[in-house]
């Protein structure tokens, strides 16, 4: 397939994850305008807005991570290059996923030495990081999941792994794969692929487990 078959495959898929979302938020918001005063404010009301902002979520992630793999793709997208410690990395990226995603620290184990420094946008790393543990996190939801960094080759490596996570670690690209991730993550993988990439660094499932190369300060 070409590139342009490809990309264009891919845009379509999007397309199609953005649409169930968006008649989600546009049903909703048709019924309580509909809706008479006094039960705009009642249990009926509050399960549709709920509805509503859980539709409204998925497709604000969609679109975020679409144009931010698309700028990373085209190389327009500003690199905030900086050094931070990989724990200080791996704790960001945690504590959202504890805070915004309602996964718990216990669900993650890490070994990772304090004196691993890792160069690049630290938001975006962080990003790359928390899509991909949250995937795998929802993927096998009794798994615990533990990170082990290490340094070699001029790079930091951290390795995912956890018993009963689903095989292989690697999913397909998202136009090959069914749609309707309820999280909006669907497009996770390919974020961090894509971050990791414009850094120089890489995703790949290994013996050891599912391995993320980062540039090392």
């Amino acid at each position: 397939m070409s590139e342009v078959n490809q990309r264009g495959k891919y845009l379509g898929f999007v397309a199609h994850e953005i649409k169930n979302p968006l008649a989600t938020a546009l049903w909703s918001v048709d019924l309580l305008k509909r809706m008479e005063n006094e039960g705009r404010a009642g249990p009926r009301a509050d399960k549709i807005i709920d509805a509503s902002l859980r539709a409204l979520r998925r497709m604000r992630r969609l679109v975020e991570d679409y144009f931010t793999i698309e700028r990373l793709r085209q190389q327009v997208l500003e690199l905030r290059m900086e050094a931070l410690t990989a724990q200080a990395l791996i704790d960001g990226a945690l504590t959202h996923l504890a805070e915004k995603e309602g996964l718990p620290r216990e669900r993650f184990a890490t070994d990772v030495s304090e004196h691993l420094i890792v160069r690049g946008d630290a938001e975006l790393l962080r990003r790359a990081l928390r899509a991909v543990l949250e995937t795998m996190a929802r993927a096998a939801p009794e798994a615990r999941i533990s990170l082990v960094g290490r340094a070699a080759d001029g790079e930091v490596r951290l390795v995912l792994r956890g018993e009963g996570l689903p095989r292989p670690l690697m999913p397909a690209p998202p136009e090959e794969r069914a749609s309707g991730d309820p999280a909006g993550a669907v497009l996770g993988f390919s974020l961090c692929e894509s971050v990791l990439a414009a850094h120089g660094g890489g995703i790949e499932e290994t013996e050891e487990g599912l391995l993320l190369r980062l540039p090392r300060a």
